[in-house]
């Protein structure tokens, strides 16, 4: 798969409403590679700001008090930015690629604080849970200048907050099970190779038969399902953001060969996928839901 585009949006609104709420300060998707990459906490007395990053690839690091977290794939941290705290590329990693949002606001500033005291300032989220799916919309919104003011961007921000909190409210009564999320993971990060429920039962360490039983009691579909999912959103990513032939993305997203992409497409989408492309829809779109 192509690297993405990187860019960083910031947003100055004064509406005091929204201010009230929840309003986004800045977003962007970022792939660092130098180590001089440092960002340290101050205490500082300005209006408090929230940071929620999500690791794409590679692995970074934060430091929170006197304990150093290892931020690899599907880790994100969240941090009040007046605290004390550093995070940074370490030594170690050639790379850190991640999605990242600043908020603030009253609303913002009560939720935070909710989840931090709950001791969930590093998480795990599997790449299609919701806080992840909004904070690509919310990026691709921001890249195709589709924030067109206060009141647009503060709903933006308040339902990315809103499943955040749904997420770390459904994690506190139901973690997800390590071994299934090892396989999530495993089929997030392997789509592109002829892999099949079987490897990600591997990667749970779960014989077939367990695996697929619990991942289908665990996730809600089968291991198959989940791995055509994934393929399926990956091919409308590169038709919408690529001009690559539908056989080039067949195989980039680990289909045999077009034939096969298009039937699996259709039945997941309603559409082929070139009337997928001519119809320019962002797979960020409720069909994808």
């Amino acid at each position: 798969m192509p690297p993405k585009d990187n860019h960083v949006f910031a947003y100055r609104f004064t509406e005091k409403t929204t201010k009230d709420i929840a309003q986004i300060w800045s977003i962007g998707w970022e792939n660092q590679t130098s180590h001089l990459y440092n960002w340290k906490g101050t205490k500082r007395k300005e209006e408090s700001m929230y940071v929620f990053q999500y690791t794409i690839s590679g692995m970074g690091a934060i430091e929170i008090g006197e304990k150093e977290y290892k931020l690899t794939t599907g880790k994100a941290f969240l941090i009040n930015i007046s605290e004390e705290y550093r995070y940074y590329l370490p030594q170690n990693s050639d790379q850190w690629e991640f999605l990242f949002i600043t908020l603030y606001g009253e609303q913002v500033k009560n939720t935070w604080d909710s989840i931090i005291n709950n001791k969930h300032s590093i998480i795990q989220l599997p790449a299609e849970s919701g806080p992840i799916q909004q904070l690509h919309h919310i990026y691709q919104m921001a890249k195709e200048k589709n924030i067109k003011n206060a009141f647009h961007a503060s709903s933006l921000a308040y339902t990315f907050l809103m499943e955040l909190y749904q997420f770390i409210h459904n994690l506190s009564e139901t973690e997800l099970p390590e071994n299934i999320l090892n396989a999530c993971l495993f089929a997030q990060h392997h789509y592109q190779e002829a892999i099949s429920p079987d490897n990600m039962a591997d990667a749970a360490n779960l014989s077939r038969f367990h695996f697929t039983r619990l991942f289908k009691k665990t996730i809600g579909i089968t291991p198959i399902q989940y791995l055509t999912n994934i393929r399926v959103l990956k091919g409308a990513e590169l038709l919408y953001e690529t001009k690559y032939s539908v056989e080039d993305i067949a195989l980039e997203v680990g289909f045999a060969n077009a034939n096969y992409f298009t039937k699996v497409f259709r039945k997941s989408t309603g559409m082929t996928p070139g009337q997928f492309r001519k119809r320019n829809i962002s797979p960020s779109d409720d069909i994808f839901l």
